[in-house]
């Protein structure tokens, strides 16, 4: 994953250094998803189920063809234990976004920046309670351009989190969204 990022970040330098001469391909983007996030919380009780289906929201703006930034607020799954106990987190992030365009309709992109999380714990599953997390955040993707406003994506995104356990320890965990949305280039 260092080597993911190393590269995503090595890219995002490369791409700003590009002239912005294609004033088509800027402008805000707003988006939906909905995906698979798979939090590797461990409860007490034994888990039942580790994933869920999440849904997201992105606002974003594309400088030129090769950068642009984004804010997302998606889930970022939920687990259940073996006696009905749930735990569900959601992330707020701020992500710089790099592009890639293969040709006209094709383009992958990397993101990296930082992640608010937000863990809401039941109460059956005590001693666990809800956490707040600010940490890094990336992911990595491919965009297929129906046309020059409507735009369809597959991605995976990282974010970490934490549960508060008795004693005032906090418990940081991670989780893996894997996504597919739709995006209008305004």
């Amino acid at each position: 994953m260092c080597k993911l990022t190393a590269m995503a970040f090595c890219s995002l330098v490369i791409m700003t250094a590009s002239t912005t001469v294609f004033a088509e391909d800027q402008g805000f983007y707003l988006g939906a998803n909905v995906g698979n996030g798979k939090p590797n919380i461990n409860t007490t009780n034994g888990l039942d189920k580790s994933s869920s289906v999440v849904g997201g929201v992105v606002l974003g703006y594309k400088f030129n063809p090769y950068l642009g930034t984004e804010l997302q607020y998606t889930g970022i799954g939920k687990v259940t234990d073996k006696i009905s106990g749930t735990a569900k987190g959601d992330a707020a992030s701020m992500t710089a976004i790099g592009f890639l365009p293969l040709n006209d309709t094709f383009s992958l992109y990397g993101k990296l920046g930082v992640a608010v999380t937000k863990t809401t714990v039941s109460s059956s599953l005590a001693p666990m309670n809800d956490a707040t997390r600010t940490a890094p955040t990336y992911g990595a993707g491919a965009e297929y351009h129906l046309n020059k406003n409507i735009g369809m994506r597959l991605g995976w995104d990282h974010y970490a989190a934490a549960v508060n356990e008795a004693g005032g320890n906090k418990n940081n965990l991670h989780s893996n969204v894997i996504s597919a949305g739709a995006v209008y280039n305004f």
